[in-house]
């Protein structure tokens, strides 16, 4: 299990300690994630920087199967004498957890237990055999020398 642990001040003199567990990932989920993602990351910038594709965004939330963990996988406890299930002080745990993941995403992975390195290197892999399937077939995007010449007025 993934977790983060905190100390949280409240209105006593010792601070309360807060735990937060995560459910790791099934190793079926985990490949699964990995495989699908590796064929939709089209932009590494964009995925470090929180860009997901929808399809992405799909499967990270798919009930059951997606990333994002349910309920039942998360598992909070604090030291204070609260009863409730879910005190004020795991509260602003989470909220300083939900802080982090918009300064640094790829955060969100590593507390499910997901090696970003090893998600990136597929997609990498997978863009690279893309480039190297397609490197002898022309693309449509060049100009015929006749199309530069009406485009740009000058013979070549």
């Amino acid at each position: 299990m993934d977790e983060v642990t905190a100390l949280v001040q409240g209105s006593g003199k010792k601070p309360y300690n807060v735990r937060i567990r995560i459910d790791e990932l099934t190793e079926e989920q985990y490949e699964s994630i990995v495989e699908k993602c590796a064929s939709k990351i089209q932009n590494i910038d964009d995925l470090v920087k929180g860009n997901f594709p929808d399809d992405l965004k799909t499967l990270f939330t798919q009930k059951g199967a997606g990333l994002f963990p349910s309920m039942a996988k998360i598992h909070f406890s604090c030291s204070c004498p609260d009863y409730a299930d879910m005190c004020k002080h795991v509260a602003a745990v989470l909220y300083g957890i939900g802080s982090r993941f918009d300064k640094d995403p790829l955060l969100f992975f590593k507390l499910r237990g997901v090696d970003t390195d090893r998600l990136i290197g597929n997609a990498i892999k997978d863009r690279i055999q893309s480039m190297i399937e397609n490197a002898s077939k022309p693309s449509d995007r060049i100009m015929d020398d006749g199309d530069v010449m009406a485009v740009f007025g000058m013979e070549i």
